[in-house]
């Protein structure tokens, strides 16, 4: 998969939820002092922040979680991008949901199992950052979520997506034929979501083909006319902790990465079937992404 099919992934997810981010901060943002007669017009928000770099390297953390009615809900997704303003680069690393880690639940308490289990058995969101900070060694700056069902929504308001299914299978109830398919957001979620006789490295690919589709239709400029629309969704459905200010200077820094500056990296190991699946990512790997995730922030020389 071309290099900038893997940045188009981050960008979407951007698009999306920072797009939202903004429209959040113009619905929520403290009423100016009322106007008086013969004043000039005010306007209603503040000019957006200024589009600046980021003035150091920062990573951001992607996620995709799982929720079910009462059920907390797990990882489904974990990407996390490294990103240098002045070198103007980025690398994207895809964490399998079955790689085996200690994980950090809070309060002193730790558990050997899979790294999509941190959020249901920990504190959320917190256990899921922490545990990758420590499986990694590095900080995590920013984190964007949204649940499974948000995604769905976001995908039907613009349509649908359009995708090129590798091979014919189902899931879910849903029927996918080998070659070009146009998809709602049921279906959409079937397609990425599927793991029956494949592996996580097929799904996602899988999953940016659906995120190419969304990246091509949001660049329409109807999208101007879904906004509402959207920012309800992302309200209900996303969590971040970027501000606007985060979020434009992200959004800029990434706009002026080069191509070929993009580095899609993946951990390498082997499968474990014991009572459970796991991902097993050996040590001398960890420590190879590891040091070249540190290298990439100036963690290390």
């Amino acid at each position: 998969m071309r290099k900038a099919v893997r940045l188009m992934l981050a960008l979407s997810v951007l698009l999306l939820f920072l797009g939202g981010i903004g429209i959040w901060n113009a619905h929520t943002r403290p009423p100016g002092r009322p106007k008086t007669v013969g004043e000039e017009p005010v306007r209603k928000q503040p000019d957006a922040p200024k589009p600046v770099l980021l003035d150091r390297p920062t990573t951001l953390l992607l996620i995709g979680v799982d929720q079910r009615r009462d059920d907390p809900g797990r990882t489904d997704a974990l990407v996390l991008l490294t990103i240098h303003p002045h070198k103007r680069s980025v690398k994207i690393l895809h964490v399998p949901r079955d790689t085996k880690v200690r994980l950090n639940l809070g309060k002193g308490r730790t558990a050997l199992d899979k790294i999509n289990h941190a959020y249901a058995l920990g504190e959320g969101i917190p256990s899921t950052v922490q545990t990758l900070e420590s499986f990694l060694d590095i900080p995590v700056d920013h984190y964007v979520k949204v649940n499974m069902k948000g995604f769905r929504k976001i995908i039907d308001l613009f349509g649908g997506v359009d995708v090129n299914s590798p091979r014919s299978f189902s899931y879910l109830g849903h029927h996918f034929r080998k070659g070009p398919m146009h998809l709602n957001g049921s279906q959409a979620l079937a397609y990425i979501r599927d793991r029956t006789g494949t592996n996580d490295f097929d799904r996602h690919r899988r999953q940016q083909q659906v995120l190419r589709s969304l990246w091509h239709k949001s660049k329409h400029p109807s999208t101007l006319l879904k906004m509402n629309r959207l920012f309800n969704i992302l309200r209900a459905h996303s969590e971040t902790s970027l501000t606007l200010r985060d979020a434009v200077s992200l959004c800029y820094t990434l706009s002026r990465v080069p191509e070929k500056n993009i580095e899609t990296i993946h951990f390498r190991g082997h499968d474990q079937w014991s009572s459970r699946y796991y991902f097993i990512v050996p040590e001398k790997e960890r420590l190879r992404i590891r040091s070249l995730l540190r290298r990439h922030l100036e963690l290390e020389a």
